[in-house]
Order: structure tokens, then sequence, then C-alpha cells
């Protein structure tokens, strides 16, 4: 019986072994999923938050976000409308900001304002602030505007200079 016991204890650990082997193997040979465990990774030591809310209109640039930051608020808005908000944060004042991570990992911000406490929402502004670097945004939109985690309801409409898209 103890010699059975033992065999079976030494077939487990082979079999252990030979699958994670075989998902080491495959692992390697997949360069994406070595990529994308990576920058979960990343994200994780970083402190990044992931909500991933994207709401049900596709959004284009306001008037102010063109004018003041031209192809950059187009960029940020598209971004916006292809990867949805990865973080979200809002302030007292019913700011919100939809951050976005772009193809490139820059990271950009549209800026909305709630009206009251309703769900209905303005949009601000669109643009790349810091560099397009989450540490950075983050700590400046904590201080500099009393941020925190924010959340978006599910059936928010966004007006954009006064016209629902």
């Amino acid at each position: 019986m103890k010699e059975r016991a033992q065999s079976a204890v030494v077939v487990g650990l082979v079999l252990i072994f030979v699958i994670g082997a075989t998902f080491m193997i495959l692992a390697g040979g997949l360069p994406g999923i070595k990529a994308g465990a990576d920058t979960i990774a990343d994200n994780l030591v970083s402190g990044e938050t992931y909500v991933m809310w994207k709401g049900s209109q596709t959004l284009h640039p306001n008037q102010h976000a063109i004018a003041s930051h031209g192809q950059d608020a187009y960029d940020s808005v598209d971004c916006y409308n292809r990867n949805g908000a990865f973080h979200v944060m809002a302030n007292a004042d019913g700011d919100f900001n939809l951050l976005c991570r772009d193809d490139d990992g820059t990271v950009r911000d549209v800026i909305l304002k709630r009206r009251g406490n309703s769900n209905i929402f303005d949009f601000v502004n669109a643009y790349t602030p810091k560099g397009g670097n989450f540490p950075r945004i983050k700590t400046w939109l904590e201080n500099t505007w009393k941020c925190g985690k924010g959340h978006m309801p599910n059936d928010a409409l966004i007006v954009i200079d006064n016209v629902i898209p």
C-alpha cells in the first residue's frame, strides 16, 4: 500500500512538471501573452485601477477642445471612442475625467461636467495632459483638482456644444 502511494505521488509530481513545462513553452512562444502579462504587472505596481467604462455614444470634440488643443482633441476623443476609459476620476464640483490609454501607451483625458445629480454630462475638454504619463496625470488631478476615483452611470448622456450626438 505504501509503495502505491509513493508511486502515485511521483506520477503526480511528474504530471505537474510536464504541465508546467508545456505552459512555459506555450507562453514563451506567444509573446503577446507575455507582453500582456507584463503590462498588467506594471500597472499593478504603478497602482492603476481598471474601470473600463464606455458609454453608448460616439463622441467628438467640442469647439473649445478643438480651439485649445487642435488635433490632440480629436486624438483624445478617438482614443476614448476606440478604447473607453480605463480610469475615471471625479471631484465634488462634478468634473469627471475619463482617462483613456491609446495604442502607443499615451494616456489621454476626456473631461465632462455633471449637471447636478442627473445622468446628463456636458463635454468640457479633451487633450493629453502631463505628457500622457498616467502617474503624473493622476497625481496632478488629485492635488490640483481634488479628484478621486469616480464612477460613471451606465445611462450617462453626454451633451456636446448643446447637442446630443
